[in-house]
């Protein structure tokens, strides 16, 4: 009970029970929650801290009563429960919060868990509050494909740029690179990425894909006659075909359009 005994008397019980937490003094926040078993903050915190253990569930203590820490409990208990998106959602609602503590431990939870159900304007949100108080890229690649996956290309090129040691050699990440230069009209950029990532020898490479899309390079005339017609697929495939046939201009305004279909 070393800790416990060092502990400030300027601090509440609370925010010494908060310092405890955030060096991982689980035990001891444990403790003080038993010494005041009226404190629902204090039962909370102790909930979460055997989640984070994985020691079990909280499940059977008193967590009735409402704290700031109520969306976090709900989180984990919905995790606990394999309800994943109901825990995402407050994971989520709880880091929205400004005056919500917040330490490395919960907030990683919170992000893996947003991933798993590729909740990706929720990792994104969550891992700009994770940058600015651990100034890390241990979420480099989720950050790149949240920002892939929400159409923010430029954002993705440039956090494929700040994390570029980390990230160069990932063959998943490379790929979807590449698909952020076509989708921002930088075809010679793209073509040059996707020609070079790692195995490319599994994977057509440029010249096979203009052989792929020769029918469809052949067929540009009545894609372009009924253009107006278009469902999504053909005006992809009417992009493609002018990719590979180096017509860069005209493909670039059909991805456009594309791109801003789906943010409608």
């Amino acid at each position: 009970m070393a800790k416990s005994s060092a502990l400030s008397a300027q601090l509440s019980l609370e925010e010494s029970a908060w310092e405890l937490f955030e060096t991982g003094a689980y035990e001891e926040v444990a403790h003080l929650a038993e010494e005041n078993p009226k404190n629902v903050f204090l039962n909370h915190l102790r909930a979460v801290g055997i989640f984070e253990t994985e020691a079990g569930t909280a499940n059977n203590f008193l967590l009735e009563g409402k704290t700031v820490l109520t969306p976090l409990v709900g989180a984990y208990l919905h995790r606990t429960k394999g309800n994943t998106k109901e825990a995402a959602l407050l994971f989520h609602e709880y880091f929205k919060a400004s005056s919500s503590p917040v330490s490395y431990s919960i907030l990683k939870s919170g992000i893996k868990t947003c991933e798993e159900i590729g909740a990706y304007k929720a990792c994104s949100d969550l891992i700009q509050r994770y940058k600015v108080l651990f100034n890390d890229g241990y979420f480099c690649r989720l950050e790149f494909f949240s920002n892939y996956h929400l159409r923010k290309f430029e954002e993705a090129l440039k956090t494929f740029k700040e994390n570029s040691d980390q990230l160069k050699e990932d063959r998943d990440v490379l790929a979807a690179l590449g698909l952020c230069f076509v989708h921002i009209g930088k075809f010679d950029e793209a073509v040059n990425i996707l020609e070079k990532l790692p195995g490319a020898g599994e994977i057509p490479t440029y010249e096979e894909k203009v052989t792929e899309y020769s029918d469809k390079i052949k067929e540009i005339p009545k894609y372009e006659a009924r253009r107006k017609q278009l469902n999504k697929q053909e005006l992809l495939d009417l992009g493609y075909a002018y990719l590979f046939s180096e017509s860069y201009k005209k493909a670039e305004e059909v991805f456009t359009s594309l791109v801003e279909q789906e943010e409608q």
